[in-house]
């Protein structure tokens, strides 16, 4: 895709054109549209009050299961000394 200038300039009422390739022509004006689109995007963030309140849910429970496995290594050492008994050699 090749920017070639227009042959045909556009009088003083209409905004200028390239052509990009045979027989298609954009307004300059798009830029400005998708400039505006991405600053909507941007700054908007509807919706991600969902995405939040989901993360920090999923954060919660993992450290949910964190304390639960803490708890669970330490009652597993404790059943280990018990197992082996007062003769064992600590580890």
């Amino acid at each position: 895709m090749s920017i070639i200038p227009d042959p045909n300039p556009q009088s003083s009422d209409n905004p200028p054109k390239v052509r990009l390739a045979e027989g298609q022509h954009v307004n300059l004006g798009c830029g400005t549209l998708i400039l505006i689109a991405l600053i909507v995007l941007i700054f908007g963030r509807k919706g991600t009050g969902d995405l939040e309140r989901e993360v920090k849910n999923l954060s919660s429970k993992i450290e949910q299961l964190e304390a639960a496995v803490k708890t669970q290594t330490s009652e597993i050492k404790s059943l280990e000394e018990k197992l082996a008994g007062p003769n064992a050699e600590p580890k």
